[in-house]
């Protein structure tokens, strides 16, 4: 049954049942959802929950998590929660295959400052350098920026213009990669991304720096009951966080969004 189907009320046994057990209501719930999706019959023995839950939602699950990958480290061909969100379709936290690596890096620059900085540092490796001058397109690339901040430096009476932002030639099209607007977007994607990485960051900071302080402290009841409440809007709001990085769904359930109001 649905939340909320029955007379009883499904969540409200699930409350009572994640209170009893010292979970949250969110964490139960999947649980259930994923127990749901798996009927024991196709249940793997020896995987992993976390492997069942994020290849639930994949087409043709029961036969995709009978065939583990090989695991290109110790040989065997068993899952992870990389390999798992791989063949679900999902982003890796820890990209493995070099098509990854290079997915990863084009996502982190795709601010032009970030990839104009990265691509400066990068090619002061001499091996680097080397191998991207090989590339017919690169080269060219390089040899005309040469061209135009040369002209540009010769020019005393152009305008300043952005270190980035060669000077136009009649070959380019109007909507080239100059284009104001793609760069203020992506301008505020890096920006947003930033912030994210430190809202985790500081959470994590905070907890370091506070938890250790508990030792031997003695709190009220009604202290260490709004604790447990704090705690389950932290476990919704970072699977919410892991859906939306992996999977690009940012909407919430009505629980989470009542959850996160505090109701």
């Amino acid at each position: 049954m649905t939340l909320g189907q029955d007379e009883l009320g499904v969540e409200g046994t699930l409350r009572g049942f994640a209170e009893a057990i010292g979970l949250s209501f969110h964490t139960v719930r999947t649980y259930r959802w994923v127990a749901a999706r798996w009927p024991k019959d196709q249940r793997q023995e020896g995987v992993s929950f976390e492997v069942h839950r994020i290849l639930a939602s994949a087409p043709d699950a029961y036969a995709l998590i009978k065939s583990p990958p090989v695991n290109e480290r110790t040989g065997r061909s068993e899952w992870s929660g990389d390999s798992a969100k791989r063949a679900a379709g999902w982003s890796t936290a820890t990209p493995v295959t070099v098509e990854e690596k290079v997915e990863a890096i084009r996502d982190l620059a795709a601010d032009e400052t970030v990839a104009s900085l990265a691509a400066c540092d990068l090619l002061r490796r001499p091996e680097v350098a080397f191998r991207t001058m090989r590339d017919q397109q690169a080269r060219e690339l390089v040899n005309q920026a040469q061209f135009d901040q040369a002209e540009l430096a010769e020019d005393e009476d152009e305008d300043e213009e952005d270190w980035w932002d060669p000077p136009e030639r009649e070959d380019e099209d109007d909507g080239d990669d100059r284009d104001p607007a793609r760069i203020v977007r992506g301008f505020h994607r890096a920006m947003e991304f930033t912030d994210l990485i430190g809202v985790c960051q500081g959470f994590v900071a905070g907890a370091s720096r506070l938890v250790p302080k508990l030792r031997g402290r003695e709190f009220t009841e009604s202290q260490l009951g709004l604790v447990p409440r704090q705690l389950e809007k932290i476990r919704a709001t970072a699977d919410w966080i892991e859906t939306a990085v992996f999977t690009g769904r940012v909407d919430l359930d009505d629980a989470l969004a009542e959850l996160l109001r505090g109701q």
